[in-house]
C-alpha cells in the first residue's frame, strides 16, 4: 500500500471540507452525509474516513478553522496600532463583515451540540480566542470589567449583522454601530 503524501492529504482534507461548506450552503447541515461529500469529491467513502471519524467531527473542523481564521486577521489587524479606540474600531468592523459573510453563514447553520463531544470545548476555547482580541482594548479604555462590557459589543455586533441580513445597508449600520460602541465605551 502506497503512502498517501502530505501535501496530497492536504488536498484532499481542504477538498472535504470544502464539499461539506457547499452542501450546508445549499441544503443546511441535515443534507450533508459522507455519501453526499463522496459525491461531491470524487472521493470513496472509506477514504473520508481515513481524515474524519464523522460528518460531525467534519463540522467542527469548519468551525474551528473559521474561528481560528478570525482571530488570527483580528489580532494581525489590530497589532497594526497601539492606540485602543482603532483596535475596537477595527474589532468591530472586521467582526461585521465577518458574520455577514457566505462563510459565516455556512458556519452558522452548524449547532454546537452537533458537534463531537471532543470538539465542543476546543471551540468554546476559540471563542474565548476570539474574544480576548476585544476584551484587550476594551480594558485599556475601561479596566472596570471589560468582560461584561465585551458582552455588550459582541450583542450590538451581532443585532447589526441580523439588521444587514434583513436588508440593511452595511456601510450604514457599520458607521452607526462604530459610533455606538465608541462613544458607550468612552462613556464607561
Amino acid at each position: 500500500m502506497m503512502m498517501v503524501r502530505a501535501s496530497q492529504a492536504d488536498a484532499r482534507q481542504e477538498a472535504i471540507l470544502t464539499a461539506t461548506a457547499h452542501l450546508i450552503e445549499q441544503g443546511g447541515p441535515d443534507s450533508v452525509s459522507m455519501r453526499a461529500i463522496a459525491d461531491e469529491t470524487g472521493l470513496s467513502r472509506p477514504a473520508i474516513y481515513q481524515y474524519f471519524a464523522s460528518r460531525e467531527h467534519i463540522f467542527a473542523e469548519l468551525v474551528i478553522n473559521e474561528m481560528a481564521d478570525l482571530s488570527n486577521e483580528l489580532d494581525e489587524k489590530a497589532q497594526k496600532t497601539d492606540d485602543p479606540v482603532i483596535q475596537l474600531t477595527i474589532w468591530v468592523r472586521h467582526t461585521l463583515e465577518y458574520l455577514t459573510s457566505a462563510s459565516h453563514r455556512v458556519v452558522k447553520e452548524i449547532s454546537l451540540d452537533s458537534l463531537p463531544e471532543d470538539k465542543r470545548g476546543l471551540v468554546r476555547a476559540m471563542h474565548g480566542q476570539f474574544m480576548l482580541t476585544l476584551y484587550s482594548p476594551l480594558a485599556k479604555l475601561t479596566p472596570e470589567n471589560p468582560q461584561a462590557l465585551a458582552g455588550f459589543v459582541y450583542s450590538a455586533v451581532v443585532a447589526s449583522a441580523a439588521r444587514i441580513a434583513e436588508g440593511g445597508d452595511f456601510e450604514t449600520e457599520a458607521a452607526t454601530l462604530e459610533r455606538f460602541v465608541i462613544s458607550g465605551v468612552i462613556g464607561a
